[in-house]
């Protein structure tokens, strides 16, 4: 074998420890193949030994079969499918500017506030792309068409002369929802999150060419000239011929002292550590567009420097970890850094935030949400501290007599005011295009939270949810006498409707009885012996309510612009839309789900809420919780609400629309209820015509109280002693009713979900049915229309329908716990 068997895979950041056979270089591949050439006999098994006195060792099978794939660590963070987007590519000259305008108050306040419909050109197309089939215009629709016709002519390849039309139009206007008097219009995008992808893209860039120039020897000076044209730090270091492993094939190797090497690649890692503290997910993102021009960049720095603390934080992140399973994962990641970093520099809440994520993937969530706990703890205190000193600072300004100015004139003329301070940066109203005084929204002020505030809310919300996940799975393991321990070469993960050698054998699929078959069955019994325990029970329900009150905190930082409902509808129509919308998310959607949605304008209020790349996995988040609860009234509530808000949410052009694993699950364990329970479909109460109690009309919304700011909100609660509370901030005109904020049922006892009391099983059975009834009719038009197709077809090969599936296994575990604990007293009273 030649020696460039054993060098790196650099393009796809493989590393020389890990067992593979790496890529070839064409030399070498056109080497072997005039050896294969020349040798024209077959190859026999070789039994003699090639030196005499020394006995091969033959390759163990055992050997070859564990050989897995070693990737950086940083690629297995979850969420990072929710922070892709043009902002990974965009100029940074734009996208600044794009975050100025999201800044700018006078961005989205406009004389005209019906949003016009376009006309679009029914010939043009994106390839193989699907187009997402939306009967509701968007911003991101909007804007490709208007670049459609302004593409300079120097832009090669016009771009967007061939783009696909995303919606069909209806016939009226969509009127864009105005703020409640006396508040400001939120913007778009949350300025934390744009504030922190803008800065990383600075950064990454800038650390990006201080490697290259490590690396290849080039001064900036140098490396100016011989950049791309659309000053593309990734593809100048692909032109020099650099793969991450000082393999140089092209460009001048200019000779370079060994500690000015040394001091670039240390300015680097600064900035790359910089990057991961404002946001590690988006951080990581944008390091996986560069290829392998960070892999080993600290490493070489702590070569020289072994207590560089941020040298230390990025290897941590850039380290190469075995892929196959998230045991692995587990396994190869420990917190000893971070726990070093922490001890010499307890006043980083950064790694308390990392070090917390690490906890969740060690199944550690005691820990976790400890550290989540302290960095949001103190990220407050600090922010309280911050506004105290501006108090004290501003209230011993002198206080002479101020200039007269015109009335209503806010232009200070390129003069700074005799405080320092602008206006705006005061928290005052500025001038808008007429004239006209605008507020400033408060998540655009000096004083409001640091983005890792929501971030820690958000992560540690997730961490009790998944908490409670991981004791129910542990607990049906320990009942099946499964072991977690996955002995598959795969590396698959272990799901509960596999346990073919369990006792009872999982969670079951298409049982028309329920996922565990019937209530009374030896399965259902067991389980429901386990999981129904009264200390287990309240164990489960104290978590799942501490994870809905940080989501809920979490969606209280983004404010929610909502119009009036051009007519009302009843709440099995409106959870019908809500499940139609919610569906186009998921593959292989037919055009019927688009037809079913033609007149939505005239059922759901028009929304507009600021965009943040977690709110869809928060939202959902939320209606797991409340359906392992069982809150099935306030779960049709907010679901229909969640739905309207999800469709109108619009990121682009920062990012693009997020893939969340929790609205997958969420539309699965729907979708499995619905196919695997029968008494679960049966006709509700507004089929027939009436209703099933006087209880179940939640429709009429009372009277809203006076809206909290998102800033009054956050600055009222605590860390560790949280109450209760409704979405501070969740709207600025509609509030969402009083008894669908939080559980209202009178829950004393964790064993009674639902007050004790027969009149509530009916109204929660009612409810499920709602819920249920939309599912199962989609699921037999589906039915219907295959069948349709199959027939049509006749014996023409059908080609292959790749449908890979975008739930985890946190499904069954969903499914098992609603099936022991709530559906035996749901069917008490079918």
């Amino acid at each position: 074998m030649t020696s460039t068997a054993t060098t790196t895979n650099s393009s796809t950041g493989l590393s020389p420890t890990c067992d593979l056979l790496p890529l070839e270089s064409p030399a070498s591949a056109s080497q072997k193949k005039k050896k294969k050439k020349k040798s024209k006999k077959p190859k026999t098994h070789d039994t003699t030994d090639p030196l005499p006195g020394k006995s091969r060792a033959a390759p163990s099978p055992d050997f070859e079969r564990t050989s897995v794939l070693c990737i950086s660590r940083n690629k297995h963070w979850k969420y990072i499918s929710s922070y892709h987007g043009p902002w990974l590519q965009l100029p940074l000259e734009l996208l600044e500017s794009l975050l100025a305008l999201n800044l700018d108050p006078t961005t989205l306040s406009t004389a005209e506030t019906q949003l016009p419909t376009l006309s679009y050109s029914s010939q043009v197309s994106l390839g193989n792309t699907q187009s997402r089939p939306s009967p509701r215009p968007r911003d991101r629709d909007r804007i490709f068409y208007s670049l459609k016709d302004n593409t300079p002519p120097e832009s090669p390849g016009n771009t967007f002369t061939t783009l696909s039309t995303p919606y069909v139009p209806t016939s009226q206007s969509v009127a864009f929802p105005l703020p409640a008097p006396g508040k400001a219009t939120p913007p778009p995008i949350d300025p934390g999150v744009f504030r922190n992808v803008a800065a990383i893209r600075r950064l990454i860039d800038e650390a990006s060419e201080l490697s290259v120039r490590a690396s290849s020897g080039l001064s900036g000076a140098a490396l100016g000239p011989i950049r791309t044209p659309n000053n593309n730090v990734w593809a100048t270091a692909q032109g020099l011929g650099f793969d991450g492993s000082n393999n140089i094939g092209g460009g001048r190797n200019v000779a370079m002292s060994a500690m000015r090497v040394h001091r670039l690649r240390a300015l680097a890692v600064q900035k790359l550590a910089a990057a991961y503290k404002a946001d590690e997910i988006a951080s990581s993102v944008m390091v996986m567009q560069g290829g392998s021009v960070f892999d080993d960049i600290a490493e070489k720095v702590l070569k020289h420097d072994p207590d560089d603390a941020d040298a230390q934080y990025v290897h941590f992140f850039h380290e190469k970890i075995p892929s196959r399973s998230n045991r692995q994962l587990a396994d190869s990641t420990s917190t000893q850094v971070l726990d070093e970093l922490i001890a010499a520099h307890p006043q980083r809440l950064e790694y308390h935030r990392t070090r917390g994520i690490v906890h969740c993937f060690r199944d550690e969530y005691s820990l976790a949400t400890k550290d989540f706990s302290h960095a949001l703890r103190e990220s407050r205190a600090a922010r309280k501290a911050r506004a105290a000193h501006q108090d004290i600072t501003s209230s011993r300004e002198p206080r002479g007599r101020a200039p007269r100015k015109k009335k209503g004139s806010n232009k200070i003329n390129g003069q700074a005011p005799p405080s320092g301070t602008s206006a705006a940066a005061d928290g005052l109203n500025i001038e808008g295009m007429d004239g006209e005084p605008l507020l400033l929204h408060p998540s655009v002020l000096p004083d409001a939270p640091d983005p890792i505030e929501p971030q820690v809310l958000f992560l540690r919300g997730a961490a009790h949810l998944q908490h409670a996940m991981y004791l129910i799975e542990s607990a049906i393991l320990q009942l099946e006498g499964v072991s977690k321990v996955n002995t598959s070469l795969d590396g698959a993960e272990m799901r509960l409707c596999y346990l073919s050698n369990g006792r009872y054998g999982g969670v079951e699929m298409g049982n028309p009885d329920g996922p565990l078959g019937r209530s009374d069955g030896t399965k259902a019994q067991a389980y429901r012996r386990v999981l129904a325990d009264d200390t287990f029970c309240e164990n489960i329900s104290s978590l799942l309510k501490k994870s809905l009150r940080d989501h809920e905190r979490f969606l209280s930082h983004f404010d929610t612009l909502e119009g009036p409902a051009p007519m009302q509808a009843d709440l099995a129509k409106r959870v019908e839309v809500a499940f139609l919308l919610t569906e186009l998310v998921r593959p292989n959607i037919h055009t019927s789900t688009a037809a079913g949605l033609a007149h939505v304008d005239s059922i759901l209020p028009p929304m507009f809420t600021t965009y943040h790349p977690l709110l869809v996995e928060s939202h959902f988040s939320i209606l797991i919780c409340q359906l392992m609860l069982a809150e099935l009234p306030t779960l049709l509530t907010t679901f229909s609400r969640t739905a309207v808000v999800v469709d109108g949410l619009e990121g682009y052009p920062v990012f693009l629309p997020p893939r969340s694993m929790a609205q997958a699950e969420f539309i699965e364990v729907l979708e499995r209820l619905a196919s695997g329970w029968m008494t679960g479909v049966q006709p509700h109460s507004y089929v027939q015509g009436k209703k099933a109690i006087n209880r179940l009309v939640i429709e009429p919304v009372p009277p809203p109280s006076p809206p909290m700011s998102s800033m009054d909100a956050m600055s009222t609660s605590s860390a560790d002693t949280e109450s209760y509370t409704a979405f501070a901030s969740y709207s600025n005109t509609c509030q969402i009713p009083s008894g669908s904020s939080l559980p209202t049922n009178g829950r004393n006892t964790p064993s009674s979900a639902f007050g004790g009391s027969r009149e509530d099983l009916i109204e929660a059975l009612d409810c499920a049915r709602i819920l249920l009834v939309p599912v199962a009719a989609r699921q037999k038009e589906r039915a219907e229309k295959a069948a349709a197709e199959k027939v049509k077809a006749g014996n023409k090969k059908k080609p292959l329908n790749f449908n890979i599936p975008l739930h985890g296994p946190r499904v069954e575990i969903i499914l098992a716990w609603f099936a022991a604990v709530h559906l035996v007293e749901l069917e008490s009273v079918a």
